[in-house]
């Protein structure tokens, strides 16, 4: 019988319990890549009028920005930068060629395709335009650029009108191409605005021949419990649909209506608090993100940074370049959700 060496049996235990350690950390650091990159990149803002996003990123402790159009940048670059390709009944801005020439050399971007395709206001095509235009670019980016990702361009609101404006995107890109529409994120206004014809709000998507919808009222337009359902119903509209494990991302949601319909600095300073805090712990099981521990959103975007049409939500004031109270409650919930 061997003799017993306890200097021995010391050394194989501190090796077992290394090689333990180890095996944790290596498994919980590759056991989601992408995790990591989401819990830490989450709050940012729209820029429709010119600034410095990095400078006004770090005021306000946010980490990515979009500005509706497309810019040559590194995608390492902090804050992140979101691409984004407009839509029209013409066709697509910026040129197949710009497209191109960005993809090649500045690999790993997220591209979005298209921005309220729903809404007469904004890119306002119909939904079988914009299934073929999606899957042109769609295409076109991913043959130049095969680490980019892609996310389809958001509809104004998750109301069941504009979740049909969807169905038939779905099912005429089924019909047209005989596979379910491709899409590495999916993105979302979260607006509250009236659907009706000839009204205030987000009126009726083109060639849609209804005169009205979800008739939100102005005192709704800041009610924090229809955001949180709508994008409940969202996420459940996406699971239904074979979407649960995808990301997604709010791309733009705030106040729009100004402040003599009742929605002061105050108010408005309170609704980003309440919707910060929402997003950036509402979880569900059934419905969320598996990859991201069931969150239901993985990035949000506040609109806007200013905006010389609806400057009500500003997050700063361009004339003193100072945050306003909207600003500092961005900047304080930021700080808040870091911790």
């Amino acid at each position: 019988m061997q003799k017993f060496d306890k200097n021995n049996h010391q050394f194989y235990v501190i090796i077992f319990i290394i090689l333990i350690v180890y095996v944790i950390l290596f498994s919980h650091l590759n056991r989601n890549p992408n995790q990591a990159k989401l819990l830490s990149n989450r709050i940012g803002f729209g820029i429709s009028t010119k600034a410095d996003p990095i400078l006004w990123a770090k005021e306000l402790n946010a980490t990515w920005y979009l500005d509706w159009k497309t810019t040559p940048v590194k995608a390492i670059q902090k804050p992140e930068y979101w691409q984004m390709i407009r839509l029209s009944k013409d066709g697509f801005h910026p040129s197949a060629t710009e497209i191109i020439e960005i993809a090649i050399n500045y690999p790993g971007q997220t591209w979005i395709i298209g921005n309220e395709p729903d809404n007469i206001y904004q890119d306002n095509i119909e939904y079988t335009q914009f299934t073929q235009l999606y899957h042109h670019l769609y295409y076109l980016i991913k043959r130049y650029d095969p680490t980019s990702k892609i996310a389809i361009g958001a509809i104004s609101q998750p109301t069941p009108l504009r979740l049909r404006y969807l169905d038939l995107v779905l099912a005429e890109y089924q019909r047209s191409f005989n596979q379910k529409l491709p899409v590495d994120w999916w993105t979302l206004h979260a607006y509250l605005l009236r659907e009706e014809k000839d009204s205030w709000g987000a009126d009726i998507p083109p060639g849609f021949q209804e005169t009205n919808g979800s008739l939100y009222e102005i005192e709704q337009h800041g009610d924090l419990s229809i955001f949180t359902n709508n994008i409940l119903a969202f996420r459940s509209w996406m699971k239904k649909n074979g979407y649960q494990n995808t990301p997604l991302a709010i791309t733009e949601f705030g106040i729009l209506l100004p402040k003599e319909f009742g929605f002061t600095p105050e108010r408005v300073a309170e609704y980003l608090s309440l919707t910060f805090d929402w997003l950036s712990t509402g979880k569900d099981t059934n419905i969320g993100f598996p990859q991201d521990e069931y969150l239901i959103v993985q990035k949000f975007a506040w609109f806007s940074l200013g905006d010389v049409i609806y400057p009500v939500a500003d997050l700063v004031d361009f004339s003193t370049l100072e945050l306003t109270p909207i600003g500092e409650q961005f900047r304080k919930s930021s700080l808040s959700i870091d911790k």
